[in-house]
């Protein structure tokens, strides 16, 4: 059963059987989401206990009060129950264009995923692989093809990128386009 409504991440808002015996032991009984919305301004947040341990587990954001969901953050990675997942949708399509992780619940975002030309598909990754605030590791899909072209990495965390690696070199910007040249001919 649903209520007929879904977030941009694919999740149904329905409720789901919680296979657990209750009671005589041998009874199934069904679980709803515990779920609060407030309106603010223009839109509202609604606030989602999707396994009834008292705590939000989601939060849906309508922005502009147009009845779609703008943003969602959720509890997806670890133990605890922050909310360390944000998905935004930022040309309101309807489709998720950004994700933002908090992969060791310090309040920071550690990795960015984006989808730049809004067509469905991550063209760009950015990480804090070591938690400094820093990034150390981003993939780009430049021509947006839907292969990695260029990885940028600060190995040692510095803070200063140590290996560029263009898989494409079509979007290498050292790469020779005519390939009869001489790198060594003066000009």
């Amino acid at each position: 059963m649903s209520d007929g409504y879904e977030d941009p991440s694919g999740h149904d808002h329905g409720h789901y059987d919680d296979p657990t015996p209750h009671d005589d032991g041998h009874s199934v009984h069904t679980h709803h989401d515990e779920v609060m919305t407030v309106a603010y301004g223009h839109g509202t947040e609604t606030l989602v206990d999707h396994d009834g341990d008292g705590y939000a587990d989601e939060a849906d954001i309508d922005a502009n009060g147009d009845g779609h969901v703008d943003a969602v953050l959720t509890h997806t990675v670890g133990g605890g129950h922050d909310l360390d997942t944000l998905a935004v949708d930022t040309n309101h399509d309807g489709r998720v264009d950004l994700v933002e992780f908090d992969r060791n619940h310090d309040g920071h975002v550690d990795e960015i995923d984006a989808d730049r030309n809004f067509d469905g598909h991550v063209d760009a990754i950015v990480s804090d692989d070591n938690f400094d605030g820093r990034p150390d590791h981003v993939v780009l899909d430049q021509n947006f093809d839907g292969r990695p072209d260029t990885e940028y990495t600060d190995a040692n965390y510095d803070g200063q990128f140590d290996t560029v690696h263009y898989a494409d070199n079509s979007v290498n910007p050292l790469a020779d386009t005519h390939p009869d040249a001489n790198p060594y001919a003066k000009n």
